[in-house]
């Protein structure tokens, strides 16, 4: 009889949101991972840390653990008009950590996470480009992109020639990146292989057995297509 061999495990890069860190992220992603035993989810921090320009309705850090963001948010309201200040320099730093500690399959953003995801699906010219051995990306609340020099971009992009898979992911009671928002995004990208998943729960990613079941059915596809 032959011996068994054991398949690698699915590698996947988690980008946290703003005012978070991959400690955070992983903390709060416990319950999935450990329910995930055939996945490697891998967190890191972003080069920047927080930026506090006071306008948080709530950035209580009594912990005093260091928080990241992948670019600032200035003191405007709501949280889609931005200027996004270093989100090129971020991409940059996400591949070369792919180059140096990869392969990875795929990559995880959760909420600002999100918006550097879907900005490196695009490979603008002259930026870092997104390493081949990306299979897919999920997109946790998601935000539209309202960038001005990326939005143009997003904009003409022809997403019948993008085919990587994509899964978005979006909470029926998050109030903070509602449904509408995270739809706007995901109808940019190609029905062909674009899935889009909303669970009951709020601005986080979910643990429940249909999430588990969809993440899984999502990661085959996207592996083996």
């Amino acid at each position: 009889m032959a011996a068994k061999v054991d398949q690698p495990k699915t590698r996947i890069l988690v980008l946290h949101g703003f005012y978070d860190s991959a400690e955070n992220r992983q903390y709060q992603m416990r319950s999935l991972i450990r329910s995930m035993k055939d996945i490697e989810f891998v967190f890191i921090n972003s080069p920047f840390s927080f930026v506090d320009y006071e306008f948080l309705r709530s950035s209580d850090n009594s912990s005093n653990e260091q928080r990241y963001q992948w670019m600032s948010y200035k003191p405007e309201y709501p949280v889609t008009n931005y200027n996004y200040d270093t989100i090129k320099e971020s991409i940059e730093y996400i591949v070369n950590y792919i180059h140096n500690n990869g392969p990875f399959d795929g990559l995880l953003g959760f909420s600002q996470g999100a918006i550097v995801c879907a900005t490196m699906v695009l490979n603008i010219p002259n930026w870092s480009i997104l390493p081949s051995c990306i299979k897919f990306v999920i997109l946790i609340g998601c935000p539209p992109i309202n960038d001005e020099i990326i939005k143009p971009i997003l904009e003409t992009f022809d997403k019948q020639n993008q085919l990587l898979p994509s899964l978005h992911v979006s909470g029926m009671n998050d109030t903070l990146i509602t449904t509408d928002m995270s739809e706007k995004m995901y109808k940019y990208f190609n029905p062909l292989v674009a899935e889009f998943y909303s669970h009951k729960g709020g601005h986080y990613c979910p643990n429940d057995s249909d999430f588990r079941q969809k993440l899984r059915d999502f990661i085959q596809r996207a592996t083996h297509s």
